[in-house]
């Protein structure tokens, strides 16, 4: 059992035909790390725990602080005499709905008070009629029509005068 237990002392033997190959030294062994490596990976594998813990406080500070110096105080940033008011989830949700409303809403006013934008759908099966090409639709008259009736207004606005004139002599002339 000593010698199980105390790899690391000699094996004495009094038979000069006796041999045997080293387990740790032939060429088949797992390649030994020497004490400065393992060293460095003990030191590597201590920094990666140490990381992972301040990852783990940093993604979940709803974890409290676990300290075992019984002199460490601290105070809540969140419950100090000037922190700014907290708004519960129910007021987070109706200030999310209303931003979303006033949203929607200032997209309908610019959609109102801009017919000159082009209406964008992903919908390729929406369809639309236009107001001005239906077979219910007011005639279009051209420009050539437009600015005859506005001859004929004019000129019917001076007979209109002229029949005021003679109808009425009494009436100083302008």
């Amino acid at each position: 059992a000593v010698d199980f237990a105390h790899p690391e002392v000699g094996v004495v033997t009094s038979d000069t035909t006796a041999t045997a190959h080293c387990y740790f030294d032939r060429a088949s062994a797992p390649e030994q790390e020497d004490l400065e490596a393992a060293e460095y990976r003990r030191q590597v594998l201590e920094d990666a725990a140490a990381l992972k813990k301040l990852a783990v406080d940093f993604a979940h500070p709803e974890l409290g602080v676990v300290t075992s110096d019984p002199t460490a105080t601290a105070r809540c940033y969140f419950d100090r005499a000037s922190a700014p008011q907290q708004e519960d989830k129910e007021e987070v949700e109706y200030r999310r709905q209303v931003l979303a409303d006033a949203m929607a809403l200032k997209k309908l006013a610019v959609d109102y008070a801009h017919p000159e934008l082009a209406v964008v759908t992903s919908d390729t099966a929406s369809t639309a009629r236009c107001y001005f090409d239906r077979a219910s639709a007011p005639q279009q008259e051209s420009l050539v029509d437009v600015q005859y009736r506005q001859q004929v207004l004019e000129d019917a606005a001076a007979l209109k005068s002229l029949a005021v004139d003679f109808a009425h002599p009494e009436l100083a002339v302008v």
